[in-house]
């Protein structure tokens, strides 16, 4: 996936002029002019790397890293953009955080090198490795593989898409998964605006339609039409509910129902069990990796066991399962009885994670 690159400066020349360089060399890149925008942008999407002015209007480049640190949003390196005889300014600023700085005015052959090693050498490509992880559906099923035709096929157009699947059958992991190719994803916080969206710039996914008021729904309803129109990128919205039961709810715009006639179906776990050996092999090797739980096996006779289980909370509860009999005991083999206990205990504690709804 392509790297994030937001540009942070007063002068509107140098902002489009680094824009359409980095545009070109690859990147995503958006801008702002001051501080109040720059901190918009980072509230609505994540960047791999931040290109900071040094003099700005009220708040400095300075300050505003300073603001950053003190903030815990400093995770995403910085590179800072200062003139002639601001160089010690620079300096100071990598004590906050910054990890180089280019001066003004600039070299474009100086700027590109510096922006590659920054992402080489930052967190970008793990964060991207990470990502794709999270995004990657997983298992080998006929179900999974048409599932994941049917979203390469989609492509890189602009049109809304719409999912339904059952609570945990992980609609947001497809809707991360159509989006790897297109620039990232950002997902709709009902508690916002929608306009502080608009215009996209990422596929922007909305959880579930009837989280929304009807309100949001008819502001959603326009973006989407204008969306498809304008945008070069696009809406994911899903819902538990399938068309007829959202035409049957008063709680639901009759047009955002109208667009469920075509929803792509995410299945439920008991459509594909053949994949749930795969799945726990995944969610193992993924906790140990990211959560450094011990590493554990499922041998046939458990793999079989979990096969005919009845997933009532679909592949969330699986993994709150995974994780839960990772946290249990460090010995490699998992007997069946621990089996059967942890199943009782994750089932009255079931809670899907958002990235599993």
């Amino acid at each position: 996936m392509n790297a994030r690159i937001l540009v942070v400066d007063d002068e509107p020349d140098i902002r489009f002029l680094l824009k359409d360089i980095l545009e070109d060399e690859g990147y995503l890149v958006d801008v702002a002019e001051h501080a109040k925008a720059a901190n918009e942008i980072r509230r609505v999407s994540d960047p791999d790397l931040v290109l900071l002015d040094i003099w700005m209007p009220e708040v400095d480049g300075v300050t505003l890293l300073k603001q950053w640190k003190s903030s815990g949003r400093d995770h995403c390196p910085v590179v800072m953009m200062s003139g002639h005889g601001t160089v010690e300014t620079a300096v100071e600023a990598t004590r906050y955080g910054a990890i180089d700085f280019v001066e003004k005015p600039l070299s474009m052959a100086k700027l590109i090198s510096t922006v590659k090693s920054a992402l080489a050498n930052s967190s970008h490509g793990l964060r991207q490795e990470n990502k794709q992880r999270r995004e990657e559906p997983v298992g080998n099923s006929r179900v999974v593989q048409n599932l994941k035709q049917s979203m390469l096929d989609l492509g890189s157009s602009n049109q809304a898409v719409f999912l339904v699947g059952p609570y945990g059958s992980g609609r947001q992991i497809w809707a991360n998964y159509l989006s790897a190719s297109a620039g990232g994803m950002d997902v709709f916080d009902c508690d916002r605006e929608l306009r502080n969206y608009l215009p996209l710039k990422a596929n922007l996914y909305v959880e579930d339609i009837c989280d929304l008021s009807l309100e949001q729904q008819a502001e959603l309803h326009d973006a989407i039409e204008l969306t498809n129109r304008e945008s070069k990128f696009r809406f994911i919205v899903s819902s538990r509910s399938d068309y007829q039961a959202l035409k049957n709810n008063a709680q639901v715009d009759p047009r955002m129902a109208a667009m469920w006639m075509n929803a792509i179906v995410i299945p439920s776990l008991d459509e594909h069990i053949e994949d749930i050996p795969e799945l726990l092999e995944y969610y193992v090797n993924w906790y140990s990796d990211h959560e450094q739980l011990p590493y554990r096996h499922f041998d046939v006779a458990a793999q079989n066991l979990l096969r005919n289980h009845r997933w009532s909370g679909d592949i969330s509860q699986l993994k709150q399962f995974v994780k839960a009999i990772l946290e249990n005991d460090d010995t490699e083999n998992i007997d069946l009885l621990e089996i059967e206990d942890t199943l009782h205990q994750v089932a009255a504690n079931a809670d899907p994670g958002p990235e599993n709804k």
